[in-house]
């Protein structure tokens, strides 16, 4: 989609396209959506199983975005790390001849249905 931005904005037609070749509904949803972000015009043709997307650039319409789809991925795969897990306390099993796993402490049990006058 780049090279087709590229081309209609140095030559000198105003509008040039490209045929992709027939595809299953997510690959076409998939190019649909990168020309919205080229500014493309986009359109699917025929029917199913030979259902293709035409994409269309228009000369001062059509742009390169300033990064790519693969910058963006890398900086939100890399951008923030992961959420804390929790720590709750544990409490160690002292006792002779035990192994040394931990147990986590009970915490008091609250019965909300106990009111006291």
């Amino acid at each position: 989609m780049e090279a087709l931005v590229e081309a209609v904005n140095k030559g000198k037609n105003s509008k040039k396209s490209h045929f992709f070749p027939p595809m299953n509904r997510d690959h076409r949803k998939l190019i649909h959506d990168l020309a919205q972000v080229y500014g493309l015009e986009s359109m699917s043709y025929d029917s199913e199983p030979k259902r293709n997307v035409v994409v269309t650039a228009v000369r001062g319409k059509s742009i390169c975005p300033p990064t790519t789809l693969t910058g963006v991925l890398e900086k939100e795969m890399h951008s923030r790390p992961p959420p804390p897990i929790p720590h709750h306390r544990h409490q160690t099993d002292k006792t002779p001849g035990s192994s040394n796993l931990q147990k986590i402490a009970k915490e008091p049990v609250i019965d909300y249905f106990d009111v006291q006058d």
